[in-house]
């Protein structure tokens, strides 16, 4: 087997620590701009996702008002049937 020094000499060593400092540096500043693009290219998405719920709403407001209506036509005909005859 060879010695772990023959595998790693020393000026070698040197150089993968140089390199993984600046790996570790570029993949710091590369994470930062992929950050940076996504935030800005979800913020379209957001905007989408944003008038879709607010169309929601206004269908829930919609439904909320004819469900409203509805109740109140149901409480006419029951007072309507439940009225004694006039004889």
């Amino acid at each position: 087997m060879e010695s772990e020094s023959s595998l790693n000499p020393p000026e070698s060593s040197a150089k993968m620590r140089l390199a993984e400092g600046q790996e570790v540096n570029l993949g710091c500043g590369t994470l930062i701009l992929i950050a940076l693009i996504v935030l800005i290219f979800s913020r379209s998405k957001t905007g989408d996702l944003e008038r879709e719920i607010e169309g929601l709403r206004t269908e829930i407001r919609e439904l909320k008002t004819a469900v409203e209506g509805q109740s109140v036509r149901l409480q006419e005909l029951q007072n309507t049937l439940t009225k004694p005859k006039a004889e």
